[in-house]
């Protein structure tokens, strides 16, 4: 009995025949397919950043001392909610604020776009390779030669006592030398610099904080941007006052809350890492704060001071390398304080947080709040003298390292 070689296949119809053979090479041919499930999820992502957008309001930016305060005339999605739960409302912002400092991105369309913006050109970096918003990695990219090309050393540069330093290419940032002529001293520069080679670097992620003696009546919240009644004025007295001991200081007087309050540490995070990249000698970051709630004045050498309290943020929610060199830092401070002014420190002086408040960033990085919004200029004036006598003396004795 004859056998094929293959099995054989009897068409009883041509048209038959032929849609088979051709769903075969449909079949065997390699092609793109939809992936279903990943698309499906992505959307899921998009829908609910859609919601977030539309349903939750972003917080009004603050007005200045002389606008009238505006509230909304209907209560928001996120308050309806909050009201259903019996949560108070400041509260579970407060929370959000200082548990996930990045969500200020979300609330407000405009940052989200720019911050998807870097996310997309990060992507597209890691894929490719090529940094897409450089000239340079452009024309890299496209001519490989260029990337032989060795960069040109730096230029030695003579200092005033003769010494001789490298002195980089890269030209100094514009927005170091921005001027505001609103700012309190040194001819109103956003980067206050007193001496040379700073040592201590100071700002404010609650820029707008004021006092209620300085706000019209009425108002629901004690902040400002009359820069001369905030704690950025605060902040310049301390700055003048350790440069008096002999301590180089940066102030940096930029508006971490031109965004509102939920954005704020988003912004100072970026402030004090331009700080940080600006001015290489700085050893310890000062972030100055007045407290939220009202705060009895010390009465010290006869006169009324305010009080000033340490903060010092763990690694409980999100981690902090450096929260135990901070912590060792606030305790010696908190020391020197009660020493030079007994009565001047509010309670223990020290209150150990679970949230970092951007004090990951180095040792020595500290959360200092001095006094309430029910405290006077004056008395904030007393208290950061004697806290600028405080850190000079810790820095002076080798406990924050001097700057080279």
């Amino acid at each position: 009995m004859a056998r094929w070689p293959k099995p054989a296949i009897i068409w009883l119809r041509q048209v038959r025949k032929n849609r088979y053979w051709r769903n075969r090479r449909q079949s065997s041919a390699p092609g793109w397919r939809m992936p279903w499930s990943s698309a499906a999820l992505y959307g899921l992502v998009l829908a609910l950043a859609g919601v977030v957008l539309w349903k939750v309001p972003a917080r009004p930016a603050t007005a200045p001392v002389e606008a009238p305060v505006s509230h909304a005339t209907q209560p928001s999605w996120m308050d309806r909610t909050l009201a259903s739960m019996r949560e108070p409302g400041p509260a579970f912002q407060a929370w959000l604020n200082q548990a996930i400092p990045l969500l200020g991105l979300t609330l407000n369309p405009r940052n989200f776009s720019l911050h998807l913006k870097g996310l997309a050109l990060t992507a597209l970096r890691s894929v490719t390779g090529v940094q897409l918003d450089s000239l340079d990695g452009l024309l890299k990219m496209e001519i490989p030669q260029l990337s032989a090309v060795p960069t040109p050393p730096p230029l030695p540069v003579k200092t005033q006592n003769g010494k001789s330093h490298s002195k980089s290419l890269s030209p100094r940032p514009k927005a170091q030398d921005a001027v505001d002529p609103a700012l309190p001293g040194d001819g109103g520069r956003v980067w206050a610099e007193l001496g040379t080679s700073p040592e201590v670097g100071i700002y404010q992620t609650h820029s707008h904080e004021s006092f209620w003696s300085y706000v019209p009546a009425g108002s629901t919240t004690a902040y400002s941007t009359d820069w001369s009644k905030t704690v950025v004025q605060v902040g310049w007295w301390l700055a003048q006052d350790l440069h008096g001991d002999a301590v180089s200081v940066v102030q940096s007087r930029v508006d971490n809350m031109s965004e509102g309050v939920l954005a704020s540490y988003n912004k100072s995070y970026y402030t004090a890492k331009d700080l940080m990249q600006w001015y290489p000698t700085v050893h310890m970051l000062i972030d100055l704060h007045r407290a939220a709630q009202n705060v009895p004045a010390a009465d010290i050498h006869g006169q009324k001071v305010a009080k000033i309290l340490i903060v010092v943020g763990t690694n409980k929610l999100l981690p902090n390398e450096y929260w135990h060199q901070n912590l060792e830092v606030a305790l010696k401070l908190a020391k020197a304080l009660g020493h030079l002014a007994p009565g001047i420190l509010q309670g223990q002086g020290i209150d150990t947080v679970p949230y970092r408040y951007n004090q990951q960033l180095m040792p020595a990085d500290l959360m200092i709040e001095v006094g309430g919004p029910n405290s006077t200029l004056s008395e904030e004036r007393y208290a950061v003298h004697d806290l600028a006598e405080a850190v000079s003396e810790l820095i002076h004795n080798g406990v924050i390292p001097k700057a080279p």
